[in-house]
């Protein structure tokens, strides 16, 4: 019999847990006659989910930021590999991230029984105390351990800065995707699955390709462009992406900076949670991207916030759910670009924009609500 206990960490650590061998676990007691009763000994490690992580090199000079990107998104049982399209793909690093590390920590003291005096109840206060702070600092033991393990097992990569092409010709987003999704059925045959991540990111020579119906099923997408989309073929390359499985998907060009893909990395293509400036939803009529005075109104009090230099945005446009999925796609796509066109107007850097369609997900009222027919801007100030 095996005992499990749950932790939940303070100041943004996960979640741990611990697992004692034996019927006593935590509470069972270890010590002689005549000593202090104590449950056994702990081990303590981080709850994480295994995860992929393949970029697909088709475009070479693109990945100046690849060692930079992988550096501030590694997490712990991480599958990374990096992959050149063609007809046979070819995997130029493999490698597995480590397990999060374990710590021992000390069994629980034992209460007194009945009858105690006051003094056995202040020495087992006392030794209560100090046993959750030798707790405590096992559990920071565990996440300092987990980072330095993990940010060695980064540095021993040793990702080039730029790739130069291997064989054949420069990827398209068609040969991109059947390369990636090549080595991903290949780990699905020695895995049970990746629960946290499973996220594709290619450097393609252009948007091009039909991609088969179900190829990209439970993979989430980031594509760079080798030259800057327009944004019907961003947005149709969005909804190409969408259409052939993929959970969720973004299509940028070569001016998104490392920073910016490593939040949309370490976010899952979601909105970023920390330090953070988010607008005012950013309404529009239905069926139409076309700025509203009131929506031009709240961007210009964002301008001062984004003239920081540094600063980034990254522009979320959404639907309501009424209309077909691959339409309401290209429309939130046009909601948030026509967002981006007004900043760059307001001389926002165009590098400094990362535009996303959402279509009719991230509801906040009844699928028909005005109120999903949104824009939301979320500015990542630069660190102080």
């Amino acid at each position: 019999m095996k005992l499990t206990r749950r932790y939940m960490c303070t100041a943004g650590l996960v979640g741990l847990t611990s697992v004692a061998a034996g019927c006593g676990g935590l509470s069972g007691l270890t010590s002689p006659p005549g000593k202090q009763a104590v449950g056994r000994p702990a081990a303590l490690t981080e709850q994480v989910a295994p995860s992929l992580l393949i970029t697909v090199a088709g475009q070479p000079g693109l990945q100046t930021s690849l060692p930079r990107l992988v550096a501030a998104t590694a997490v712990p049982r991480e599958d990374f590999e990096l992959v050149w399209p063609g007809p046979r793909p070819q995997t130029l690093i493999a490698s597995d991230s480590p397990r999060p590390a374990k710590v021992i920590a000390p069994g629980k003291p034992a209460a007194p029984g009945s009858g105690q005096t006051s003094y056995q109840q202040a020495g087992y206060t006392r030794l209560l105390k100090n046993w959750r702070g030798e707790v405590a600092a096992a559990r920071l033991a565990v996440t300092t351990r987990t980072r330095r393990s993990v940010s060695a097992w980064e540095r021993a990569l040793h990702l080039p800065e730029r790739l130069v092409q291997v064989s054949g010709t420069a990827g398209t987003l068609a040969t991109e995707c059947a390369a990636g999704t090549s080595v991903v059925a290949s780990l699905a045959q020695a895995s049970a699955g990746f629960g946290r991540r499973r996220l594709l990111l290619l450097y393609t020579s252009n948007l091009t390709g039909s991609i088969p119906a179900g190829e990209l099923t439970g993979d989430e997408v980031i594509v760079v462009s080798a030259a800057l989309p327009s944004a019907a073929a961003a947005s149709a390359a969005q909804a190409n992406l969408l259409a052939a499985g993929a959970t969720q998907a973004v299509v940028v060009g070569p001016e998104t900076t490392g920073a910016q893909l490593a939040q949309l990395v370490a976010a899952d293509l979601g909105r970023p949670a920390l330090r953070d400036l988010v607008s005012a939803p950013l309404l529009f009529a239905n069926g139409s991207s076309v700025l509203l005075p009131p929506t031009l109104r709240t961007l210009a009090r964002l301008v001062p916030l984004m003239m920081r230099p540094g600063t980034t945005a990254v522009i979320d446009g959404f639907a309501s759910t009424p209309g077909l999925a691959g339409a309401n796609y290209l429309l939130s796509y046009a909601r948030a670009a026509a967002v981006a066109g007004y900043l760059e107007a307001q001389r926002m850097p165009a590098a400094a924009l990362v535009i996303i369609g959402h279509g009719a997900t991230d509801l906040t009222g009844p699928g028909a609500s005005s109120a999903n027919r949104r824009v939301l801007v979320v500015i990542e100030e630069p660190s102080s």
